[in-house]
């Protein structure tokens, strides 16, 4: 993330946002310390959260919930509630069925994908000084969606590779790949815009002390897994795909990082409701093979599955919005060789408090030095770029 918004607030003027913002160090805290803690915690808990331990009392909350939204006491009987009124009733429980229906077909990492990009595209819509120009807001954002297309893209992919590597590998093996973004950015820049856009020898040389401490981290860890990784890699490379992609389109429209950030959210937005309505459809086939094969089948893959509560769903989603939101200010209101050195404490502040609240398996001392390599490469490389 951190790269990606060197690259956006670099290339555009201080936000109002950050105006209104008197403290460089209530910013700096606020970014670090929701980033360590609420991201950490609420993602990692929405990704982890129990499927079947609560299936029987959110099944009964949605029920009490639905009758209260039709105008019935929890309880209550409808007898004494007109023809109309009963009809309008059976659409709605239609619609919730089916909005469900699409929701549990889908794995944890797209329904979190799903949920940030839709609740931050509305956030940053409504949640602004000038509520009322949300109109203004939401036609500007379309009007740049087009521009950012291929960043929204980069975007989307390193969301949703980086929940599958958070859910399959863990917190602390997933953040230590990150950074090999630098890595991977300077390769594309070497492709796309050749030799002389690469940083300076000093910063190039920080690059080995970050392939090594990713190497010695993920040697004979006890939460390596394939998939996992390789996904926490597409994530780095679509981040860095995101650096240089994202760069280039705020140059060309000269609008604002936050801006660029709701433009890019509207498109990814678009992305992930195809994924979930694609889920829905195969899930819905699997269970016809499945009825076709045994009669007594009722259910279709996914119906059991227990959605997260509305509470968690929400602080995941805000978590995400106000990270972004803060990291963009503070990166218009200090040095990039300040953000930097930041950026590397807060990697290490998530691995620290990922331990801390959920556990894990124990790592062994070269895993431990892997990381400290890696995170030290990546502040070294962050000075030595800024300095250049």
């Amino acid at each position: 993330m951190s790269s990606s918004l060197t690259a956006i607030a670099s290339a555009t003027p201080s936000s109002t946002l950050a105006s209104a913002m008197p403290s460089v160090a209530l910013v700096g805290s606020g970014w670090m310390f929701s980033s360590i803690v609420f991201s950490t915690y609420y993602t990692t808990l929405f990704l982890k959260h129990d499927k079947g331990s609560s299936s029987h009392k959110k099944n009964d909350f949605e029920t009490r919930q639905l009758q209260i939204a039709n105008g019935c006491s929890p309880g209550s009987s409808p007898g004494g509630k007109s023809k109309k009124a009963m009809i309008a009733k059976t659409k709605n429980n239609a619609m919730t069925k089916a909005i469900n229906h699409i929701l549990q077909s889908m794995s944890r990492p797209q329904l979190l994908t799903l949920y940030r990009f839709s609740g931050s595209l509305l956030m940053g819509i409504f949640l602004h000084p000038q509520v009322m120009q949300f109109g203004k807001r939401f036609t500007h954002t379309l009007h740049y969606s087009k521009e950012f297309s291929l960043a929204a893209i980069f975007l989307f992919v390193a969301n949703y590779c980086n929940s599958i590597a958070l859910d399959r590998i863990g917190i602390s093996l997933t953040y230590t790949s990150k950074c090999l973004i630098p890595l991977i950015t300077v390769l594309l820049t070497l492709v796309v815009d050749g030799v002389s856009a690469l940083p300076s020898n000093l910063a190039l040389l920080m690059l080995i002390p970050i392939a090594c401490g990713v190497a010695l981290a993920s040697w004979n860890s006890p939460t390596f897994e394939k998939k996992g990784f390789l996904a926490a890699m597409a994530s780095s490379t679509a981040q860095a795909a995101l650096n240089v992609s994202s760069k280039r389109a705020l140059i060309k429209t000269g609008i604002s990082g936050l801006e660029a950030q709701r433009s890019m959210a509207s498109v990814a937005l678009s992305i992930a409701i195809c994924m979930s309505v694609q889920s829905c459809l195969k899930a819905r086939r699997k269970q016809s093979n499945v009825n076709a094969k045994d009669s007594d089948s009722t259910k279709y893959e996914g119906q059991g599955q227990d959605l997260p509560p509305f509470g968690l769903s929400l602080a995941a989603t805000a978590a995400y919005h106000f990270e972004y939101v803060l990291a963009f200010i503070f990166l218009n209101m200090v040095q990039p060789i300040s953000y930097g050195t930041c950026d590397a404490i807060r990697r290490l502040g998530i691995i620290i408090a990922g331990r801390a609240f959920f556990g894990g398996a124990p790592f062994s001392m070269l895993n431990y030095s892997g990381i400290g390599c890696a995170l030290l490469g990546a502040m070294g490389y962050s000075i030595a770029s800024a300095s250049q």
